[in-house]
């Protein structure tokens, strides 16, 4: 049965793991935002004047749309403009900065006025409705008398308490929507692979598996016990049919490189002769040999096979990753996460010319104390691991891990 990859919502899930950060930003802006913006926020308020027919000699069911007409004929806009100025264009006043509203079968006309300050409402709601009966009363008989029936007065000004307390969760919906939409943008730019299936179907080359390795403090390295996922990627590893196996990896991800090879040479020396070959701050960390376990009647391990050995190399040395084509599997570590782009191009650069080719996938695990790495700085005048022997030399001595 074939592996399922990563699904769109399990990549989600993934994104706003490893982006949480940004995606806290994003819900922390949405939230404080919102309220600053309705407090900001100038709303304009209302001031009423009323206008009454004193005498109606129309028919009052055509009163609302004669009113409505004589309103919108420009005269009220020339008043405020001219009065109070605009602060947008001559279209703009009627109905942004004052409106009339008239009832049907009713012989009284509310002229509204609006601006931020009530002042200026005021001031406009007066004006026009002293423009508009002027207008009104112009025809004389056959329309009727109009007068103003009473003047608006300066509103209270409005608290903007509601909007801001409704503002914080509008603000919390957007900052998440803007949150998942830049979490999204990231998958899609950086198309991360986050599964050994994914990183299979990327690149054509088969995956191992995935370790989870624990964060240590700076100078320090998990223990084997600490790696989730180690045991089986070391019985796949033990499954190959070359005895060289050659860990690389990116430069930046040297330090996760190494803390896994010391982590598999103490594992598989358990089971097989080991011999690791890496910086001598590493090969201190294997732990003692032990002899490995032999089916009953097997040869003594003076006696064995020698092609029951497995040389592990962890280097940056050049000559030390030259090693048999035929006889080394080279293991390519990556994080979980490295983008598709990225991940082909150091399959291209790092595997090829092996006799097998592998993936081990690497996630973040929790923090854990971790051993310290001994001479970490390196000691000039210790000796290298020598040169790896030829194919099938195999060990002399007692069985476990060679360091040299």
């Amino acid at each position: 049965m074939k592996a399922v990859g990563t699904d769109a919502v399990g990549m989600l899930r993934w994104g706003l793991r490893r982006y949480r950060l940004v995606f806290l930003v994003c819900l922390l802006l949405g939230g404080a935002l919102g309220p600053l913006a309705a407090l900001q926020r100038n709303v304009p308020v209302e001031a009423e004047a009323l206008v009454v027919a004193q005498r109606l000699d129309m028919d009052l069911t055509a009163l609302p749309r004669y009113g409505q007409a004589v309103f919108n004929n420009g005269e009220v806009t020339r008043a405020i403009t001219a009065r109070l100025g605009s602060d947008g264009s001559y279209d703009d006043v009627i109905p942004d900065r004052v409106q009339l509203v008239a009832e049907q079968d009713s012989i009284i006309f509310r002229v509204l006025g609006r601006d931020t300050d009530p002042k200026t409402a005021a001031d406009i709601a007066n004006t026009a409705a002293e423009t508009f009966v002027d207008t009104l009363n112009e025809p004389g008989a056959g329309v009727g008398t109009f007068a103003l029936q009473s003047a608006a007065m300066a509103p209270a000004a409005r608290a903007d308490t509601p909007d801001a307390l409704l503002a914080i969760p509008i603000g919390i919906c957007a900052g998440i929507l803007l949150g998942l939409a830049v979490v999204c943008v990231l998958l899609v730019a950086r198309r991360p692979v986050v599964d050994p299936v994914d990183a299979e179907e990327a690149t054509g080359v088969t995956a191992l598996g995935s370790v989870i390795v624990p964060r240590t403090p700076k100078g320090r390295i998990a223990r084997p016990e600490d790696l989730a996922g180690l045991a089986p990627v070391c019985r796949r590893l033990l499954a190959l049919p070359t005895p060289i196996v050659v860990l690389v990896s990116r430069p930046r991800d040297e330090r996760v490189r190494q803390q896994l090879s010391v982590a598999l040479a103490n594992v598989l020396q358990r089971v097989r002769r080991v011999r690791f070959v890496g910086p001598p701050n590493l090969r201190e960390m294997l732990g003692e040999a032990e002899a490995p376990v032999r089916p009953q009647g097997a040869q003594p391990a003076s006696e064995a096979d020698t092609s029951s050995s497995l040389t592990l190399v962890d280097s940056n040395e050049p000559l030390d990753l030259v090693q048999p084509p035929e006889s080394t599997a080279t293991v390519l570590v990556v994080w979980e996460g490295i983008g598709g782009a990225a991940l082909r191009a150091a399959v291209t650069e790092h595997l090829g010319g092996s006799a097998e080719a592998r993936l081990l996938m690497v996630k973040r695990g929790r923090k854990v104390p971790g051993q310290p790495v001994r001479g970490q700085q390196g000691d000039k005048d210790s000796p290298r691991e020598e040169a790896l022997p030829s194919v099938n030399t195999g060990l002399t001595g007692a069985p476990g891990t060679a360091r040299g």
